[in-house]
């Protein structure tokens, strides 16, 4: 595959929001007040112990790492890893001359994320890193500061420092939920030709009756991203027939057989290497015209499916309403890997394309 089909549907665009982790509200009140607790008890700890006057930023650290791991008990053997994490970021922070528990907790968040996301991205990790350093320092800034003086009572003030330390798991305590961006009739106008936009305007308009349906979040979240691939597959289509439109194949092989017939006949070595090339120059760029029609092929056929899969889902949720005991769209999972595939092996042929490329 050459780098002339680099034209293929990508993912679509995509907006989305916040929200709490599967598992909602419920979970992320137990996460807190596990991570709380844990927080509390340690740095408790260390007030009997006497630890806390002597040494505070090693003992908040060693609280908010404790917090942490309350909060993710199946993960309870990396705690040595996020003792090492807190103890020496404060160390580290001490002989760098730099603030102690900002650092401690940049490495404690890092930690966290990398233990209880999935993905573990970039993102992910920079996240954590910073709620690390905003659960420590404002920990620390309300025990230095006194924000809460409760005399004697200092375990109700630890567990209410607890809760300000437990937003070290705030990265991990919400997701983002991707909703892919359904093209308006405007959109679609201004930007694909007349030809192209039929199957695009119908999958709008299919799309209009599927929310009425009222359909659930996931299924609709799915139509959503199928409506999208209509669009975005018919912008790929648009953009490939634009090049097939300005190659005349059936030109291209004339040439190619005047220029070998010229070749042959031609007793100068000079001219006869030149048709030569021309012809293989020729040659290339119907190969390059072939494998053009063949992607475009492929992306009208997969936009056809993604708009049959609209008819029928759309057929099947107005079963739903008026035959009890109908399902709703099914197979939206099996529709949306096939979409996502073409992408990926699209992908998948231009990166081999272009290493073949800069092997020749």
């Amino acid at each position: 595959m050459t780098g002339s089909t680099e034209h293929v549907a990508l993912a679509p665009s995509a907006s989305g929001s916040l929200k709490l982790i599967d598992g909602g509200s419920r979970l992320v009140v137990r996460e807190v007040a596990a991570a709380a607790a844990g927080f509390t008890a340690v740095l408790s700890w260390t007030q009997v112990m006497g630890w806390l006057d002597a040494s505070p930023a090693y003992s908040l650290a060693s609280a908010l790492g404790a917090g942490l791991l309350a909060a993710t008990p199946r993960r309870i053997l990396w705690a040595p890893a996020i003792a090492v994490a807190a103890l020496g970021g404060v160390f580290l922070g001490e002989i760098a001359g730099l603030p102690p528990l900002p650092l401690a907790g940049a490495l404690i968040g890092l930690g966290g994320a990398w233990l209880r996301s999935d993905e573990r991205s970039r993102l992910d990790l920079v996240n954590g890193a910073l709620a690390g350093v905003f659960a420590a320092s404002l920990s620390a800034l309300a025990f230095w500061q006194s924000w809460m003086d409760f005399g004697q009572h200092w375990l109700l003030e630890f567990a209410l420092l607890g809760l300000v330390a437990a937003t070290v798991l705030a990265p991990t305590l919400v997701q983002f939920q991707a909703r892919s961006e359904v093209p308006t009739r405007r959109r679609a106008e201004l930007t694909l030709e007349e030809r192209h936009r039929a199957p695009v305007l119908r999958a709008i308009e299919l799309y209009a009756q599927l929310k009425v349906a009222r359909p659930d979040e996931e299924t609709m979240l799915g139509l959503e991203e199928v409506v999208s691939w209509v669009y975005r597959l018919a912008q790929s289509v648009q953009t490939l027939t634009r090049e097939l439109d300005n190659v005349d194949s059936q030109d291209l092989s004339d040439r190619i057989e005047l220029l070998m017939m010229q070749a042959e006949e031609s007793e100068d070595e000079f001219t006869q290497d030149r048709q030569l090339a021309t012809a293989a120059h020729l040659e290339k760029l119907l190969q390059h015209a072939e494998q053009l029609s063949l992607e475009q092929k492929r992306c009208s056929s997969l936009q056809e499916y993604a708009l049959a899969y609209l008819e029928e889902a759309r057929m099947g949720l107005a079963l739903a309403r008026t035959l009890p005991g109908e399902a709703t769209p099914g197979r939206l999972g099996e529709v949306l890997g096939k979409l996502r595939g073409h992408a990926r092996d699209g992908d998948a042929r231009r990166k081999t394309a272009r290493e073949i490329q800069g092997l020749a």
